[in-house]
C-alpha cells in the first residue's frame, strides 16, 4: 500500500514527465544527427540513404574480417581521402574502416594513407589483440554512434531523477509533515525504504524504457546485423577490449548492468542527501554536484592543469569517479576489462551503503528533532 501511495506521489511530477519526453526527444535527435554522410566521388549520400548504401556494400563482406577482404576493399574503393582538419572528404563505411583501423594513415601528418598493414601488425589499429584474427565484421556504424545517444540520454535522465526526488525525504520539514507520517509505526519504520523503493523503480524502469526505446530505433534505421560485430569494429580499443565480445554482448552483459548499478547509486545517494538536508534546495543542490561530480573533478584536473602539479592528488580527486552514477550510466568500454568492471562494481556498492546510511541516520535524526 505504502509502495503504491509512493509510486503514485512520484509519477504526478510533472517534472518526471518533463524529462523523460525531452531525454526521448534528445535521443531520437542525435541518432537523427548522426547519420553518416558518404561521399562516392560522384555523388555525396547523407541520412537514411547513406545508411542504406552503406549497409548493402557491408553486407558482400560480412563475416570474419581477413587480410583478404581489407584488400579487396581497398583495390575496389581506395583509400579513404580527409581534409587538414580530419573531416572526410571522400569515403564509405568500408574504406574509412579499414583507412582508419589498417592503414597508415594514424601516423600520417598530411592524413594520407600509403600503407596497408595486415591484421597481426601492431602498426595496425587491431594487431595488439589477442583475437585479431577472430574478428567478426559487419555494419557497427549506428552501434557505435548509439554510446553517444545513451551518454546524452543518460545526462539528461540523471538530472531528471535528481529534480525528481531530491526532496522526497527534506520536504517532511520544510512542509511539517514529519510528525504526521512517523505517527504510526508503519510510517516509521516502512516509510523511508518504500519511498527508496519506488525512487529505484521509477529510475530505472525509465531508464530502461528510454534506452530500449533508443536502442530499436537504433536498430531499425541500422540494422541489427551490426550487434555480431565484435566491439573492435565498433570503435573498442584492444587494451580496453582484452577478451573477444560481440556489440551485442557489451550492452547486454557489460552496459546493462552498470547502468543498474549507476541508478541504484544515483538514487541511493540522492536519498541519503534529501534525508540528511532540512531544505529541498540544498538537497537538490548538493545531490546535482554528486551527479555532475565526474565532470567536474575531470574539468579540474585537466582544464585547470591540476595533473601537472600533483598526479596523487590528480588520482585522489578522480577516485571516487568509478562509482558514481553518471560514470557508469554513460557507456564506455573500459567497462569490458576485468578491472574495468570490478572496481566500478565495488566502488558503487560502497556508495550505495553509504546513501543507505544516511538515509538511515538522517530518518532517525529527524524523527527525533520532531
Amino acid at each position: 500500500m505504502l509502495l503504491k501511495i509512493e509510486l503514485e506521489k512520484l509519477c504526478r511530477k510533472p517534472a518526471l514527465w518533463t524529462g523523460f519526453l525531452l531525454s526521448l526527444l534528445a535521443g531520437l535527435y542525435l541518432i537523427r544527427i548522426m547519420m553518416p554522410v558518404v561521399y562516392t566521388g560522384e555523388e555525396e549520400l547523407r541520412g537514411t540513404a547513406a545508411v542504406r548504401y552503406n549497409r548493402s556494400i557491408t553486407a558482400e563482406y560480412e563475416g570474419y574480417l581477413t587480410d583478404r577482404k581489407a584488400e579487396e576493399i581497398i583495390a575496389r574503393y581506395g583509400f579513404a581521402k580527409y581534409n587538414d582538419d580530419g573531416g572526410c572528404v571522400y569515403g564509405n563505411y568500408l574504406n574509412r574502416f579499414i583507412t582508419e583501423n589498417m592503414t597508415d594513415y594514424r601516423y600520417s601528418e598530411s592524413r594520407k594513407s600509403t600503407v596497408l598493414y595486415s591484421l597481426q601488425d601492431e602498426n595496425g589499429g587491431f594487431g595488439r589483440a589477442s583475437y585479431a584474427d577472430r574478428l567478426y565484421f559487419s555494419y557497427a556504424e549506428g552501434w557505435e554512434g548509439l554510446m553517444e545517444v545513451m551518454m546524452g540520454t543518460a545526462i539528461l535522465w540523471g538530472i531528471t531523477m535528481v529534480v525528481v526526488l531530491s526532496n522526497v525525504y527534506s520536504s517532511d520539514r520544510s512542509l511539517k509533515t514529519a510528525s504526521v507520517i512517523r505517527s504510526s509505526a508503519e510510517g516509521r519504520r516502512k516509510m523511508p525504504f518504500m519511498r527508496l523503493l519506488a525512487g529505484w523503480i521509477i529510475a530505472l524502469g525509465g531508464f530502461l524504457l528510454l534506452g530500449g526505446f533508443l536502442f530499436l530505433v537504433n536498430g531499425i534505421v541500422y540494422g541489427f546485423e551490426g550487434l555480431r560485430a565484435n566491439v573492435l569494429c565498433a570503435g573498442a580499443a584492444p587494451y580496453l577490449c582484452p577478451d573477444s565480445i560481440t556489440t551485442g554482448q557489451f550492452w547486454v552483459s557489460v552496459y546493462l548492468p552498470r547502468t543498474v548499478l549507476g541508478v541504484t547509486v544515483l538514487v541511493c545517494l540522492t536519498a541519503g542527501v534529501s534525508a540528511l538536508c532540512s531544505w529541498p534546495l540544498t538537497s537538490l543542490c548538493v545531490s546535482a554536484i554528486l551527479f555532475v561530480y565526474p565532470l567536474i573533478s575531470r574539468m579540474l584536473v585537466f582544464k585547470l592543469g591540476i595533473i601537472s602539479f600533483s598526479r596523487l592528488f590528480a588520482r585522489l580527486l578522480t577516485l571516487p569517479n568509478e562509482g558514481l552514477s553518471l560514470n557508469l550510466m554513460i557507456p564506455s568500454f573500459d567497462g569490458g576489462a576485468g578491472g574495468g568492471r570490478i572496481f566500478p562494481g565495488i566502488a558503487g556498492a560502497v556508495l550505495c551503503m553509504a546513501g543507505l546510511w544516511m538515509l538511515w541516520h538522517g530518518w532517525c535524526r529527524n524523527g527525533k528533532k520532531g
